[in-house]
């Protein structure tokens, strides 16, 4: 009975939802005492968040890393795209290992990085379309979204966790960014009328939204208090989890529209019910540039 009861379906439905994240919340929380406890452990923090960063990417150069046409893989197209896609989030990497070493955060790095991504974005954009601008087009659509997600956001996330609290800053993302999901789901199928945005995502609804930012923004202040004490003031916390849930469900309309361009359900299949890495993490990557901006702002940084 215990065998069939924790046996993924494989049907993509509620079960097999429940039983991937009850088994990443549990890999989380080991690797998150090995990064407390351990000499320079938050190098974890920064090698798990470094892996979703390059995991998306890979996912996203997958899919689209094609002819339009015949939908065979473009080698040499795929693996610039990949380079470029990345680059910030190697430059973050570099800055966050450097940073769990005793040094200063070294933002210029990721910023350098981030400029010459896009800027070889735009060339390869000019280079796919010399000679026609429906093929200029396609890679805008494509990539202006995974610049957006991979290229801006992802990185932040890198950074967040090489802090010296960003254990704790990354378990508050995840308390916000799931009881979002989680209440959106659940909430969405039991009394969503309205459609949110039907061309994107069809099963989310207005209902959905909204009982995802109250939970987010409720989350989010009880998980504050109770990771990070009374450093901020309520008001600011909740101010801070409006805005954190409101970018998490952005980037999930975000990983959508890429979906939706290239007629897939899920950006990959690692995780039963969740699909893809970027299917599972897209929330937490929207809501870190969010997040670390605000640390700044509160000057917790």
């Amino acid at each position: 009975m215990l065998r069939t009861l924790f046996s993924f379906d494989r049907d993509g439905g509620v079960k097999d939802r429940l039983l991937t994240a009850l088994l990443v919340l549990s890999g989380a929380l080991a690797l998150s005492l090995a990064a407390i406890y351990l000499p320079y452990g938050r190098l974890l923090a920064v090698a798990w968040s470094s892996a979703v960063a390059f995991g998306a990417v890979f996912e996203v150069v997958r899919l689209f890393g094609r002819d339009a046409d015949t939908l065979r893989y473009r080698p040499v197209v795929g693996a610039l795209s990949f380079l470029l896609l990345a680059l910030p989030a190697v430059g973050a990497t570099a800055a966050g290992v450097a940073h769990v070493f005793g040094y200063s955060l070294n933002l210029g790095t990721i910023y350098l990085c981030l400029v010459l991504a896009g800027v070889g974005l735009c060339v390869m954009q000019v280079t796919e379309g010399h000679s026609d601008i429906g093929e200029a087009s396609r890679f805008a659509e494509r990539y202006g979204t995974s610049f957006l997600l991979l290229g801006v956001c992802a990185p932040q996330l890198i950074v967040i966790s090489s802090l010296s609290f960003g254990i704790q800053l990354l378990w508050w993302l995840v308390a916000v960014v799931a009881l979002n999901d989680a209440s959106a789901f659940f909430v969405g199928r039991a009394l969503g009328r309205h459609k949110m945005a039907p061309a994107l995502s069809p099963n989310k609804s207005v209902e959905g939204m909204v009982a995802g930012l109250v939970c987010g923004v409720v989350a989010g202040v009880l998980f504050w208090r109770l990771l990070l004490g009374d450093s901020v003031s309520v008001p600011a916390i909740g101010f801070l989890s409006v805005w954190v849930t409101l970018a998490a469900q952005a980037a999930d309309l975000s990983k959508s529209y890429l979906k939706r361009l290239r007629g897939v359900k899920d950006t990959g299949a690692i995780f039963p019910g969740h699909g893809g890495i970027l299917d599972r993490f897209d929330g937490m990557i929207g809501g870190a540039p969010i997040l670390f901006v605000a640390i700044i702002l509160l000057g917790l940084v």
